[in-house]
C-alpha cells in the first residue's frame, strides 16, 4: 500500500472547502426558502420595546435569594 503526499496548499484547500461548502448549503436553502415564502421574515419589536424596563432589565443575583434560605 502506497501512501501518496499530500501538498500543505491541497490539505489548506480541502480543509476551507470543508467549512465553505455545508456554510454555502445552509445559506442557499435559507434563501430557497425565503425566496418561496415558507419562511416569514421576523416582526419589528414594539415601538416602546426600548423605553420599558424589560428590554434592559437588571440581572437576578441568585446569591441573595440563597442567602434568605
Amino acid at each position: 500500500m502506497s501512501e501518496t503526499p499530500a501538498s500543505p496548499v491541497f490539505v489548506a484547500l480541502l480543509f476551507i472547502l470543508r467549512c465553505l461548502v455545508p456554510l454555502a448549503v445552509l445559506f442557499g436553502i435559507s434563501y430557497l426558502l425565503r425566496r418561496l415564502g415558507l419562511v416569514a421574515q421576523s416582526p419589528e419589536p414594539p415601538g416602546d420595546y426600548e423605553d420599558n424596563g424589560d428590554a434592559h432589565s437588571e440581572p437576578v443575583d441568585i446569591r441573595e435569594e440563597k442567602k434568605e434560605i
